[in-house]
């Protein structure tokens, strides 16, 4: 039975964390052709939601690197299941969504890490974009934002990362650009009736950081 709860230390207690994200950093950011754009609008400490887009397996872990932030995500439930793989989700703070079936379980996980005053990654989207361009956004992040108005929320836009990683080290670039920080009440009234319109208000901001022709749905 997989727990569906999440470590109440910050990732920075996990020992995997502490030993390996230091030197793992130092080599990525050498290497990978990433430029960080908008770093000084990050918050000083959490709660916060990084919101982003996803275009690629690499966006979680380019998140956190290139930010050098310790961040908690969602990981789906099968990465749980091989027994390498789930030890290193595990030990590094993620914790198991049921994708497809509005896991409210992992939703009050989310609640948990933000009200221990962590730093919370979040894909709206649900899953990753295989056409590079937004989809439409679940209420997830509506459900979050709505039950702590007070929490900022950053977006992200992740560009160039569905390259692969080879190029990406090989003169491939790629941008992470950073938003502004906004809360609930930013939004538009329109944009407060529900939790699916709180989302799209969120992913409106998302777009407004992408080049057109990645704004999918919400060009």
């Amino acid at each position: 039975m997989i727990s569906d709860r999440a470590p109440e230390w910050p990732v920075e207690r996990l020992w995997l964390w502490r030993v390996l994200f230091p030197p793992i950093r130092t080599i990525v950011m050498a290497l990978v052709g990433i430029r960080v754009e908008g770093r000084e609008n990050l918050p000083r400490h959490g709660p916060y939601i990084l919101v982003s887009n996803h275009i690629n397996w690499k966006d979680p872990p380019l998140i956190s690197i290139s930010l050098d932030l310790s961040v908690r995500y969602m990981a789906k439930i099968q990465a749980f299941s091989y027994p390498l793989l789930g030890y290193i989700v595990r030990a590094t703070g993620a914790f198991p969504v049921r994708r497809g079936e509005g896991d409210r379980r992992a939703l009050v996980t989310a609640l948990r890490v933000l009200e221990g005053g962590q730093i919370l990654g979040f894909f709206p989207e649900g899953h990753r974009s295989e056409s590079g361009a937004l989809l439409r956004g679940k209420p997830g992040v509506g459900f979050l934002a709505a039950r702590h108005p007070e929490v900022p929320l950053v977006p992200i836009a992740m560009i160039g990362t569905k390259q692969p990683l080879l190029r990406l080290i090989f003169g491939g670039r790629a941008v992470l650009r950073v938003g502004r920080p906004f809360h609930l009440a930013d939004l538009t009234l329109a944009e407060r009736r529900d939790e699916q319109a709180m989302t799209d208000g969120v992913m409106r901001r998302i777009a407004s950081l992408l080049p057109d022709e990645m704004r999918g749905v919400y060009g």
